[in-house]
């Protein structure tokens, strides 16, 4: 794994990248770095490319001057621009909270370039966005201390107040430290967060109301005590997708790869290589049918 910096669309763009063959991009919730996936990107790069980048106006990547509109929109636009800048037409994507929704974004902005997606404790996927905007108050709550006092003890305590258990991650959340310091960083963080919650009225900035359209096989991951949303918004959400299974991780919380990371990562391999499958099958004419079952691992 190695960090790079490049400009995309006029942004500097920061992404952490290892592996070969096709693209995977991971795209984290809101107000964290891309190295909160530190434990996943390696053992998934055995079979693709992963790309792990920082968001506009998130870690070590610049905040647009001016922005307007739904900041998920302009988000999928960079993932899928940066895919482009690295050569590939075609990309699985798999988000985290508001990662989530922009993966979702980039599925019902490119269809034809999403091959599969996975959905990981995505309340603002999965929803309504009628209430959305209270979930994203308590969300910036805990953010913004970490912004306020970049402090290993401040970052602890905010990924404890959204995990089931705690993990060991004082190795991840060290990196989180300068990005959480940069000049501006606070100021960008509040300002996505203000813009984000503006655009739960926004149905086009959205992927609840547009479920049934995502073409994209899917995988839904929820822990079964994720604070910020539940199993069964993910449960009826996925019976609405056209191909979608769910799994369910016991005594987990809001950040399943990196409370879980090792049956995470299980998963995610399993499902890529299974949605490759079906590629292929459907290359060939063949057809499959949807898989909205949901399985527990404990």
């Amino acid at each position: 794994m190695k960090a790079v910096f490049l400009d995309v669309g006029g942004l500097r763009t920061r992404y952490l990248i290892a592996g070969d063959g096709p693209l995977l991009m991971l795209i984290h919730p809101v107000g964290y770095p891309a190295e909160i996936f530190a434990r996943n990107i390696d053992e998934l790069a055995r079979d693709y490319t992963v790309v792990a980048p920082d968001l506009p106006g998130q870690g070590h990547s610049a905040a647009p001057a001016g922005w307007t509109g739904a900041p998920q929109a302009l988000m999928a636009d960079q993932v899928l621009a940066l895919a482009s800048h690295l050569g590939f037409d075609r990309l699985a994507v798999m988000g985290s909270s508001l990662g989530g929704l922009v993966a979702a974004r980039t599925a019902l902005q490119a269809p034809q370039r999403v091959t599969a997606l996975v959905l990981t404790g995505t309340g603002s996927v999965f929803n309504d966005p009628v209430g959305q905007p209270e979930v994203l108050k308590a969300v910036y709550a805990n953010g913004s201390r970490a912004y306020a006092e970049p402090s290993l003890q401040a970052l602890r305590a905010r990924i404890a107040n959204t995990c089931f258990r705690p993990p060991d991650a004082d190795d991840i959340l060290v990196a989180h430290m300068t990005a959480y310091a940069l000049p501006g960083a606070a100021e960008a963080y509040r300002d996505i967060m203000d813009r984000l919650a503006r655009s739960m009225d926004e149905g086009e900035a959205l992927a609840f109301p547009y479920l049934e359209d995502i073409v994209a096989r899917t995988l839904v991951i929820i822990g079964r005590d994720d604070t910020r949303t539940s199993l069964a918004a993910h449960r009826d959400g996925a019976a609405r997708m056209r191909d979608a299974g769910l799994l369910c991780l016991n005594e987990c919380g809001h950040l399943p790869f990196l409370e879980h990371p090792q049956r995470f990562n299980e998963a995610v391999s399993r499902f890529l290589a299974g949605a490759a499958a079906g590629e292929r099958a459907r290359s060939m004419g063949g057809a499959l049918s949807p898989a909205t079952t949901v399985k527990r691992l404990g």
